[in-house]
């Protein structure tokens, strides 16, 4: 039997909620919609770590972020890359004649700068050249950047440090070069292309015009959680944002959210022009949400919805179409995937194969996933290593299942007190009323949700069991 392409498409910082599909924020999202129509919507799909690196280190390994290694992002002043004997999707499907390629956002290399003042590539502040090689894990065709938010000014690296510089919106361009790739594909071997689209990230005003004028009538706030006097990140970071500010961002957001989704038509145009629909599987998510205001909040890296729930449809490929509400986390993307694609899931992976459940639409009933956060920012990193404290035994973790959101945060700064907060999913959707437990004894779900965090923590050696 014929082996199914891959054509992976993801988009950084976009929430489940801004998918027109799911009724919620008032997006522009028809051409996604239509390919959701025709798919299988996954209504649950979580972001475990809810930041860049560590997600997309667990999408690719199937691994968690404690064996990973990454406890946050790759940045200046921090060791932090994805190692090179990780056993990846794309190597796994190498082993088995697959063309593999790789076309925007990577952000699981070491910026350069950590080792040189000015790198022959030019690669500045975050960002990094991944030369051909290990570091690649078994992409072939390259044509991406490691971290960097010019939206409107991208540039990229193929296979030499000469930087290609680009006066385009940066999903357009990276759209256009997978089409490229799509239309110069061999058809004698099965093809996994990658695409990373970096909007909706911040700085949301880089995005075309033509996008931000179809929200100039948006009513605000968009949600009922929103808090929109000066909005701040969750950790201890400055934000100087006002509620005017707020508005504006969040229309630039949605904008360009209708901007992916003009580009993903093109995508799916291409795909059904060259005869590939019936033998690729597509997938449509993201690497993690936006507060954007919700809870007073900005950003990521938090345990509400707004920042874990991704968008994630499966399509093509004689997948059929419905809803699925299996909640997958971050690792079980990686073994789901391979087992669709009919390849052997590598006994490396942590995360759990949730490919019968899509198959077969489940309602998702009784499964779970993990949650985790640990601080990365200098500003936070310092002062807990002056008193002595592991940054990876403070941060939050939790369980998230259909019905209940459970948290155990210890806090970013030396001497948070911990709390223990339950989330009815059901009965508060917006999470604007937590139960606040003394311990997990005080509810039957965060006693279960604790008993499977200690067993989890342990398997995974998470110095944060200590603080349970």
């Amino acid at each position: 039997m014929a082996k199914k392409n891959l054509l992976f498409v993801f988009a950084d910082q976009w929430r489940r909620m801004a998918l027109g599909c799911m009724g919620q924020d008032p997006v522009q999202t028809p051409c996604m919609d239509a390919f959701a129509a025709r798919s299988m919507l996954c209504t649950d799909a979580v972001s475990s770590f809810p930041l860049c690196s560590p997600h997309r280190a667990s999408l690719l390994t199937g691994r968690w972020p404690q064996t990973t290694g990454m406890f946050t992002n790759c940045k200046p002043g921090l060791s932090v890359r994805l190692r090179d004997d990780e056993v990846c999707i794309p190597e796994v499907a190498k082993q088995h004649g697959y063309r593999t390629a790789y076309i925007g956002k990577w952000h699981l290399d070491e910026p350069e700068i950590n080792h040189s003042p000015a790198p022959a590539s030019g690669a500045r502040d975050w960002d990094a050249y991944t030369p051909p090689g290990v570091r690649r894990h078994g992409f072939d065709t390259w044509y991406a950047y490691n971290t960097c938010d010019t939206h409107l000014t991208p540039h990229y690296w193929a296979d030499s440090p000469e930087k290609i510089e680009v006066n385009e919106w940066s999903p357009v361009h990276e759209t256009d070069m997978a089409i490229r790739y799509l239309e110069q594909a061999d058809k004698n071997a099965p093809f996994m292309l990658f695409v990373s689209w970096n909007p909706p990230h911040s700085p949301y005003r880089y995005v075309p015009q033509k996008y931000l004028e179809r929200y100039k009538g948006l009513a605000f706030p968009v949600r009922g959680n929103v808090q929109a006097e000066a909005p701040r990140y969750h950790t201890p970071e400055s934000c100087t944002m006002t509620s005017g500010d707020l508005e504006q961002a969040t229309r630039e957001y949605f904008a360009a959210v209708t901007g992916l989704d003009e580009q993903f038509g093109r995508l799916m145009q291409a795909v059904k022009r060259l005869g590939l629909e019936e033998d690729t599987l597509i997938v449509l998510t993201a690497d993690h949400g936006d507060m954007m205001g919700s809870h007073g909040l900005m950003a990521k890296h938090v345990w509400y919805e707004e920042s874990i729930g991704i968008p994630l449809v499966i399509g093509g490929a004689g997948m059929p179409a419905g809803r699925c509400g299996q909640v997958l986390g971050s690792a079980d993307l990686a073994p789901t995937l391979l087992e669709l694609l009919g390849l052997p899931v590598p006994g490396t992976m942590e995360g759990v194969s949730a490919a019968s459940a899509v198959l077969q639409g489940s309602s998702g009933e009784g499964s779970f996933t993990y949650l985790y956060a640990c601080p990365g920012g200098p500003g936070l990193l310092g002062p807990l290593k002056e008193a002595g404290i592991d940054p990876k035994s403070v941060g939050w973790r939790g369980v998230r299942d259909k019905r209940y959101t459970y948290v155990v945060d210890a806090g970013y700064t030396p001497g948070a007190p911990l709390r223990r907060l339950l989330y009815d999913l059901a009965a508060d959707p917006l999470q604007k009323s937590p139960l606040e437990l003394a311990s997990a004894a005080g509810h039957p779900a965060a006693r279960l949700a604790e008993e499977r965090l200690r067993g989890w923590l342990q398997k995974e050696g998470d110095p944060f069991l200590q603080r349970l």
